[in-house]
């Protein structure tokens, strides 16, 4: 919202971008053109939209996957997932989260999961990065659907948000998007968006 820290305190570097899958390009660029390899790798759930993996491989990202889905129950493998955070994702790894209306399956983490997830990342030294399509579609509400984002911001984690605004503002057509990376201070905000630009220029 209006008033979180983020926002009023200058951290956040934004771009406008080709809608999501522009966002996600660019943020993968960024990450190999200007940090260390430990942040090389990206961890995107099983399964995923299938642009993903094609997305991040382009951008020269190692993709893993962390189990997500449970066939079984038609519903959230919480324990898979908690697991492979825990145990398998190594310090500065990416982790790209659905922030809503997980695409393709449509189950999301609840909000006490969701909370879990955010404490076991901020353990691990994981970075998340947010995909927010479908922001309104799974509850109705942009506000509840925003719950996940401002979860891992208010906890003050270093982060990105990549959002299409294709579905919910009705703009297709237009290629809508926004990439925001969330910073630990406006000075490194500032610099952030200066290497967003050397990534975006050329592209």
């Amino acid at each position: 919202g209006e008033d979180c820290p983020a926002i009023t305190e200058g951290r956040i570097a934004s771009v406008q971008a080709l809608s999501g899958t522009g966002s996600l390009r660019v943020a993968g660029e960024f990450i190999k053109s200007f940090l260390g390899p430990e942040a090389h790798t990206i961890w995107v759930s099983d399964p995923t939209w299938g642009n993903h993996n094609a997305i991040f491989q382009k951008a020269g990202l190692q993709v893993k996957a962390y189990p997500y889905y449970d066939p079984k129950t038609c519903g959230f493998n919480f324990d898979g997932m908690y697991k492979a955070l825990k145990e398998e994702a190594t310090p500065g790894s990416h982790i790209l989260l659905h922030a809503c209306a997980h695409n393709p399956t449509g189950v999301d983490p609840s909000e006490d999961q969701w909370s879990q997830i955010a404490e076991v990342m901020r353990e691990r030294g994981l970075v998340p990065l947010m995909d927010s399509a479908y922001q309104g579609y799974a509850s109705g509400s942009l506000d509840k659907d925003a719950f996940a984002t401002r979860l891992f911001a208010s906890m003050g984690f270093d982060m990105y948000l990549c959002q299409s605004f294709a579905k919910n503002l009705g703009l297709y057509g237009e290629r809508i998007g926004m990439l925001h990376i969330v910073c630990s201070s406006a000075d490194a905000a500032k610099a952030v968006l200066s290497q967003l630009k050397m990534v975006i220029r050329p592209m």
